[in-house]
């Protein structure tokens, strides 16, 4: 197999994934009036804590002005909290509001609930192998 169709399956399996767990939560993004790509900054917050807009623009592999407007509508919601560096206001940290917290909360409850018997039903060694075939594609794409 050659690098191109590698790629192309790669980002076919990714997509798929994807999808699969955006139709899982897409009720529930809908009942919290937020968007699927809003649920995924609530769950890196959820998983990391406070970071900067930048921050959570490079974890999320997105421009800083657009996680700074999709930040902007969550903390409109209700769901973070956006706040200036005294230092330098020109950073701003972001934070999950308890609200935000309660949300995240609810939708990883509802993936759990489907997943994890799945996840279960894998042996620890296939669930190591996922995890070091994502580390190994991971460096393959690097830019470093």
């Amino acid at each position: 197999m050659n690098f191109i169709t590698y790629k192309n399956l790669i980002d076919k399996y990714n997509r798929d994934i994807d999808s699969a767990i955006q139709e899982e939560l897409r009720p529930y993004c809908y009942k919290h009036k937020i968007t699927y790509l809003q649920y995924q900054i609530l769950a890196v917050l959820f998983e990391d804590g406070a970071l900067t807009i930048g921050d959570l623009s490079e974890k999320m592999s997105m421009d800083t002005g657009n996680m700074s407007a999709q930040c902007k509508r969550l903390e409109q919601k209700g769901y973070t909290l956006r706040l200036r560096k005294k230092f330098d206001e020109r950073v701003v940290d972001v934070s999950l509001t308890r609200n935000g917290r309660l949300v995240i909360t609810e939708l990883n409850d509802i993936l759990n609930k489907r997943y994890k018997n799945k996840w279960n039903d894998l042996s620890d060694e296939e669930k190591e192998s996922l995890i070091n075939s994502y580390e190994t594609m991971k460096k393959l794409f690097e830019n470093k």
